[in-house]
């Protein structure tokens, strides 16, 4: 079940997420000023999908593997199951609940929504762009990944 969760999961949120990779995500600086208005980075765009896929590929680990170890190893759980095994169900429910709700914010965090993106790695129509302020080209672009 796990491996068919992780495909099912990551599967979904490219096939939602996809067309942003041929839209493009807006590039912006340090300060969030877009650096080349009405123009985009399927680059970044494409990076955002990938780590965000990843991201929901992580979240099932904690989702499937904690209730389990948490349900056999932990004294207090071991007991109540064996005095009231009616408690399973319930039990199981509510650390997966927990286990969902301390998960999705951890594999969240694991890539910053504003991701940075060098400026030799964007499309080239990013290798000219100045920074406005200090009139030098900017070495990094920052992008909005979504979550």
């Amino acid at each position: 079940a796990f491996p068919s969760s992780v495909a099912a999961s990551s599967l979904n949120c490219y096939i939602v997420r996809s067309p942003e990779i041929s839209t493009g995500v807006k590039l912006v600086n340090e300060a969030g000023e877009d650096v080349l208005p009405g123009e985009t980075s399927c680059e970044a765009a494409k990076r955002g999908v990938h780590s965000t896929t990843a991201s929901r590929a992580l979240l099932q680990a904690p989702v499937y593997f904690l209730p389990p170890v948490l349900l056999s190893t932990v004294p207090m759980f071991k007991r109540l199951l064996a005095k009231n095994p009616m408690a399973t169900v319930p039990l199981t429910t509510y650390l997966l609940l927990v286990s969902f709700g301390l998960g999705l914010p951890a594999t969240v965090a694991i890539f910053p929504q504003m991701s940075e993106i060098r400026r030799e790695d964007a499309e080239e129509k990013f290798q000219g762009c100045v920074d406005g302020r200090t009139g030098k080209p900017y070495e990094v672009f920052y992008y909005n990944k979504g979550l």
